[in-house]
Protein backbone atom coordinates (compact mmCIF):
# COMPACT_ATOMS: atom_id res chain seq x y z
CA UNK A 1 0.00 0.00 0.00
CA UNK A 2 2.89 2.45 0.75
CA UNK A 3 5.53 2.34 -1.58
CA UNK A 4 8.33 4.41 -2.68
CA UNK A 5 6.44 6.07 -5.91
CA UNK A 6 3.58 7.37 -3.37
CA UNK A 7 6.38 8.69 -1.37
CA UNK A 8 7.76 10.41 -4.03
CA UNK A 9 4.68 11.82 -5.15
CA UNK A 10 3.77 13.37 -1.94
CA UNK A 11 7.40 14.34 -1.41
CA UNK A 12 7.21 16.17 -4.17
CA UNK A 13 3.72 17.81 -3.95
CA UNK A 14 5.38 19.34 -0.95
CA UNK A 15 8.22 21.14 -2.54
CA UNK A 16 5.98 22.46 -4.98
CA UNK A 17 3.16 23.21 -3.40
CA UNK A 18 0.86 22.58 -6.15
CA UNK A 19 -0.53 19.36 -7.85
CA UNK A 20 0.31 21.18 -10.95
CA UNK A 21 4.02 21.56 -10.01
CA UNK A 22 3.97 18.26 -8.27
CA UNK A 23 3.19 16.97 -12.04
CA UNK A 24 5.48 18.64 -13.97
CA UNK A 25 8.06 17.52 -11.78
CA UNK A 26 6.95 13.76 -11.79
CA UNK A 27 6.17 14.23 -15.86
CA UNK A 28 2.59 13.44 -15.20
CA UNK A 29 -0.37 15.22 -16.31
CA UNK A 30 -2.58 16.89 -13.51
CA UNK A 31 -5.13 14.59 -13.93
CA UNK A 32 -3.04 11.61 -13.91
CA UNK A 33 -1.77 13.04 -11.02
CA UNK A 34 -5.08 13.85 -9.47
CA UNK A 35 -6.44 10.01 -9.84
CA UNK A 36 -3.16 8.39 -8.84
CA UNK A 37 -3.92 10.36 -5.22
CA UNK A 38 -7.35 9.37 -4.95
CA UNK A 39 -6.94 5.83 -5.39
CA UNK A 40 -4.17 6.04 -2.85
CA UNK A 41 -6.89 7.87 -0.36
CA UNK A 42 -9.03 5.05 -1.32
CA UNK A 43 -7.36 2.70 -0.11
CA UNK A 44 -5.81 3.97 2.85
CA UNK A 45 -9.29 5.19 3.84
CA UNK A 46 -8.15 9.16 4.79
CA UNK A 47 -7.44 11.67 3.27
CA UNK A 48 -3.54 12.87 2.87
CA UNK A 49 -4.44 16.58 1.78
CA UNK A 50 -6.39 19.31 1.91
CA UNK A 51 -8.11 20.07 -1.59
CA UNK A 52 -8.01 23.96 -3.06
CA UNK A 53 -5.02 24.77 -0.50
CA UNK A 54 -1.90 26.75 -2.08
CA UNK A 55 0.85 25.88 -0.51
CA UNK A 56 -0.76 22.67 -0.52
CA UNK A 57 -1.79 21.82 3.22
CA UNK A 58 -1.48 18.16 4.61
CA UNK A 59 -4.07 16.22 6.76
CA UNK A 60 -2.27 14.10 9.41
CA UNK A 61 -2.25 10.95 7.37
CA UNK A 62 0.02 13.23 4.76
CA UNK A 63 2.36 14.08 7.52
CA UNK A 64 3.11 10.52 8.70
CA UNK A 65 3.86 9.93 5.12
CA UNK A 66 6.16 12.44 4.34
CA UNK A 67 8.10 12.34 7.61
CA UNK A 68 8.73 8.71 6.40
CA UNK A 69 9.90 9.96 2.73
CA UNK A 70 12.38 12.02 4.95
CA UNK A 71 13.78 9.33 6.31
CA UNK A 72 13.66 6.40 4.17
CA UNK A 73 14.07 8.29 0.31
CA UNK A 74 17.65 9.71 1.09
CA UNK A 75 18.80 6.19 1.91
CA UNK A 76 16.82 4.28 -1.02
CA UNK A 77 18.69 6.97 -3.47
CA UNK A 78 22.08 6.29 -1.13
CA UNK A 79 22.13 3.02 -2.24
CA UNK A 80 21.15 3.51 -5.75
CA UNK A 81 24.73 5.39 -6.18
CA UNK A 82 26.43 2.97 -4.44
CA UNK A 83 24.91 -0.07 -6.54
CA UNK A 84 25.38 2.13 -9.81
CA UNK A 85 28.81 3.33 -8.76
CA UNK A 86 30.20 -0.18 -6.81
CA UNK A 87 30.56 2.34 -4.35
CA UNK A 88 31.21 -0.05 -1.30
CA UNK A 89 31.85 0.62 1.86
CA UNK A 90 34.57 -1.64 3.05
CA UNK A 91 33.89 -4.37 5.85
CA UNK A 92 36.59 -4.65 8.15
CA UNK A 93 37.99 -8.14 9.84
CA UNK A 94 40.50 -6.81 12.68
CA UNK A 95 42.49 -9.82 13.57
CA UNK A 96 45.57 -10.49 16.25
CA UNK A 97 47.46 -13.00 17.38
CA UNK A 98 48.41 -14.24 21.12
CA UNK A 99 52.03 -14.65 20.12
CA UNK A 100 54.52 -12.68 17.89
CA UNK A 101 55.79 -16.62 16.51
CA UNK A 102 52.97 -16.61 14.23
CA UNK A 103 53.97 -13.91 12.00
CA UNK A 104 55.89 -16.64 10.05
CA UNK A 105 53.57 -18.28 8.77
CA UNK A 106 50.72 -16.05 9.01
CA UNK A 107 51.41 -13.45 6.78
CA UNK A 108 51.12 -15.55 3.33
CA UNK A 109 47.69 -16.51 4.57
CA UNK A 110 47.05 -12.88 4.78
CA UNK A 111 48.20 -11.61 1.48
CA UNK A 112 46.00 -14.92 -0.15
CA UNK A 113 42.94 -13.29 1.59
CA UNK A 114 43.36 -9.82 0.66
CA UNK A 115 43.42 -11.40 -2.90
CA UNK A 116 40.69 -13.35 -2.47
CA UNK A 117 38.29 -10.97 -0.52
CA UNK A 118 39.65 -7.70 -1.74
CA UNK A 119 36.09 -5.71 -0.21
CA UNK A 120 37.05 -6.53 3.14
CA UNK A 121 39.39 -4.52 4.78
CA UNK A 122 41.45 -7.22 7.13
CA UNK A 123 43.35 -5.49 10.05
CA UNK A 124 46.15 -7.28 11.94
CA UNK A 125 46.61 -5.40 15.44
CA UNK A 126 49.73 -6.09 16.78
CA UNK A 127 48.92 -3.83 20.51
CA UNK A 128 46.77 -6.42 21.96
CA UNK A 129 47.81 -9.89 21.42
CA UNK A 130 48.21 -11.01 25.21
CA UNK A 131 44.77 -10.30 25.98
CA UNK A 132 42.99 -10.70 23.00
CA UNK A 133 40.38 -13.11 23.89
CA UNK A 134 38.98 -10.04 26.54
CA UNK A 135 39.25 -7.75 23.83
CA UNK A 136 37.39 -10.15 21.46
CA UNK A 137 34.30 -9.93 23.87
CA UNK A 138 34.93 -5.95 24.03
CA UNK A 139 34.41 -6.27 20.17
CA UNK A 140 37.27 -4.77 19.87
CA UNK A 141 39.20 -7.58 17.70
CA UNK A 142 37.07 -9.86 15.27
CA UNK A 143 39.62 -12.97 15.50
CA UNK A 144 42.32 -14.44 17.27
CA UNK A 145 45.39 -16.91 16.66
CA UNK A 146 45.76 -18.87 19.83
CA UNK A 147 46.74 -22.24 21.69
CA UNK A 148 44.85 -20.97 25.19
CA UNK A 149 41.25 -22.47 24.82
CA UNK A 150 39.09 -20.05 27.67
CA UNK A 151 36.16 -18.43 28.10
CA UNK A 152 34.45 -21.57 25.53
CA UNK A 153 30.72 -20.67 26.80
CA UNK A 154 31.28 -17.00 24.72
CA UNK A 155 34.04 -17.90 22.28
CA UNK A 156 34.01 -20.37 19.33
CA UNK A 157 37.83 -22.26 18.69
CA UNK A 158 38.19 -23.72 15.34
CA UNK A 159 41.69 -25.93 14.77
CA UNK A 160 43.62 -24.67 12.38
CA UNK A 161 46.74 -27.05 13.53
CA UNK A 162 49.28 -29.06 15.71
CA UNK A 163 52.54 -27.24 16.89
CA UNK A 164 55.17 -28.51 18.90
CA UNK A 165 56.72 -26.49 21.60
CA UNK A 166 60.60 -27.16 21.65
CA UNK A 167 63.39 -25.98 24.21
CA UNK A 168 65.76 -23.41 22.34
CA UNK A 169 69.10 -23.44 23.90
CA UNK A 170 72.84 -21.90 23.11
CA UNK A 171 75.04 -24.64 21.77
CA UNK A 172 77.52 -23.92 24.78
CA UNK A 173 75.03 -24.31 27.67
CA UNK A 174 75.16 -27.88 29.86
CA UNK A 175 71.26 -28.93 28.20
CA UNK A 176 72.56 -28.67 24.93
CA UNK A 177 73.87 -32.08 24.86
CA UNK A 178 71.10 -33.75 26.38
CA UNK A 179 68.68 -35.70 24.13
CA UNK A 180 65.52 -34.57 25.47
CA UNK A 181 65.04 -31.91 28.21
CA UNK A 182 63.05 -33.28 31.71
CA UNK A 183 61.30 -30.92 33.50
CA UNK A 184 63.51 -30.78 35.98
CA UNK A 185 66.76 -30.01 33.83
CA UNK A 186 64.46 -26.15 33.87
CA UNK A 187 63.79 -26.49 37.54
CA UNK A 188 66.81 -23.32 37.99
CA UNK A 189 67.02 -22.10 34.62
CA UNK A 190 67.20 -19.07 32.91
CA UNK A 191 64.05 -18.74 31.07
CA UNK A 192 63.43 -16.01 28.00
CA UNK A 193 59.40 -15.59 27.41
CA UNK A 194 56.81 -13.29 26.35
CA UNK A 195 55.32 -10.82 28.81
CA UNK A 196 52.07 -13.49 29.78
CA UNK A 197 51.36 -14.48 32.98
CA UNK A 198 53.39 -17.85 33.69
CA UNK A 199 49.93 -19.48 34.48
CA UNK A 200 48.93 -18.57 30.88
CA UNK A 201 52.65 -20.33 29.13
CA UNK A 202 52.20 -23.79 27.57
CA UNK A 203 55.55 -24.47 29.40
CA UNK A 204 54.51 -23.99 32.97
CA UNK A 205 50.56 -25.55 32.72
CA UNK A 206 51.68 -28.12 30.48
CA UNK A 207 55.34 -29.38 31.52
CA UNK A 208 56.57 -28.01 34.32
CA UNK A 209 54.95 -29.42 37.52
CA UNK A 210 53.35 -26.48 40.08
CA UNK A 211 55.82 -24.73 41.64
CA UNK A 212 58.96 -26.55 40.63
CA UNK A 213 60.19 -23.60 39.12
CA UNK A 214 62.75 -22.29 41.36
CA UNK A 215 64.52 -20.00 38.54
CA UNK A 216 64.74 -16.75 36.41
CA UNK A 217 62.23 -15.18 33.90
CA UNK A 218 62.94 -12.75 31.90
CA UNK A 219 60.00 -11.52 29.86
CA UNK A 220 60.88 -10.19 25.77
CA UNK A 221 58.02 -8.59 23.47
CA UNK A 222 59.42 -9.95 20.32
CA UNK A 223 59.98 -13.52 19.18
CA UNK A 224 63.35 -12.27 17.17
CA UNK A 225 64.69 -10.34 20.34
CA UNK A 226 64.08 -13.82 22.54
CA UNK A 227 65.86 -15.55 19.52
CA UNK A 228 68.83 -13.15 19.69
CA UNK A 229 69.33 -13.65 23.28
CA UNK A 230 69.34 -17.14 23.46
CA UNK A 231 72.01 -17.49 20.64
CA UNK A 232 74.12 -14.76 23.23
CA UNK A 233 73.96 -16.94 25.83
CA UNK A 234 71.26 -15.07 27.68
CA UNK A 235 68.80 -17.85 28.80
CA UNK A 236 66.90 -20.58 27.21
CA UNK A 237 63.50 -20.32 25.58
CA UNK A 238 60.23 -22.83 24.76
CA UNK A 239 59.01 -21.18 21.29
CA UNK A 240 57.31 -22.97 18.32
CA UNK A 241 59.37 -25.57 16.24
CA UNK A 242 58.85 -23.46 12.93
CA UNK A 243 61.10 -20.19 14.51
CA UNK A 244 64.36 -22.86 14.60
CA UNK A 245 65.78 -21.55 11.30
CA UNK A 246 68.04 -19.99 10.51
CA UNK A 247 69.61 -20.03 13.72
CA UNK A 248 70.14 -23.68 13.84
CA UNK A 249 71.59 -24.04 10.83
CA UNK A 250 74.22 -21.58 11.52
CA UNK A 251 75.17 -23.08 14.56
CA UNK A 252 73.90 -20.30 16.99
CA UNK A 253 70.85 -22.51 18.87
CA UNK A 254 69.94 -26.05 19.09
CA UNK A 255 66.60 -27.26 19.30
CA UNK A 256 65.88 -30.13 21.80
CA UNK A 257 62.29 -31.65 23.10
CA UNK A 258 60.66 -31.32 26.03
CA UNK A 259 59.87 -34.82 27.77
CA UNK A 260 59.46 -38.21 25.87
CA UNK A 261 56.20 -37.30 24.15
CA UNK A 262 57.13 -33.40 23.38
CA UNK A 263 55.14 -30.57 24.11
CA UNK A 264 52.22 -30.65 21.55
CA UNK A 265 49.36 -27.67 21.45
CA UNK A 266 46.33 -27.11 19.15
CA UNK A 267 46.05 -23.58 17.43
CA UNK A 268 42.99 -22.12 17.01
CA UNK A 269 41.20 -19.20 15.52
CA UNK A 270 39.11 -17.85 17.94
CA UNK A 271 35.83 -15.56 17.15
CA UNK A 272 32.49 -14.57 19.14
CA UNK A 273 30.05 -17.82 18.76
CA UNK A 274 27.33 -15.39 17.19
CA UNK A 275 29.73 -14.34 14.58
CA UNK A 276 28.20 -15.59 11.00
CA UNK A 277 30.45 -13.82 9.17
CA UNK A 278 31.33 -15.20 5.68
CA UNK A 279 34.78 -13.79 5.52
CA UNK A 280 35.77 -15.08 8.58
CA UNK A 281 35.44 -18.43 7.18
CA UNK A 282 37.07 -17.73 4.07
CA UNK A 283 40.29 -16.27 6.36
CA UNK A 284 39.88 -19.90 8.46
CA UNK A 285 40.35 -21.86 5.02
CA UNK A 286 43.05 -19.93 3.89
CA UNK A 287 45.27 -20.14 7.33
CA UNK A 288 44.62 -23.69 7.18
CA UNK A 289 45.98 -24.26 3.66
CA UNK A 290 49.01 -21.96 5.04
CA UNK A 291 49.34 -23.75 8.34
CA UNK A 292 52.63 -25.23 9.39
CA UNK A 293 53.44 -28.66 8.09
Amino acid sequence: MIDLKLLRTLQALQQTGSLQGAANRLFLTQSALSHQLKDTEHQLGASLFIRKTQPVQFSSHGKILLDLAAKVLPLVDQAAAQLKNGDFPAQTLRLTVECHACFHWLLPAVKAFRQQCPEVMLSLDTEIEHHAIEALLKNELDLVLTTDVRLEGQISFQPLFELELLAFIYPEHPLATHTIIQPEDLQDAKLLSYPIPPERQDLFRYFLKKNQFQGQQRQVGQASQILQLVAAGEGIAVLPAWLAEPFVSQGLIVTKALGEAGLKRQMYLASRRDDRNPASQSLYQLLRRFAPQ
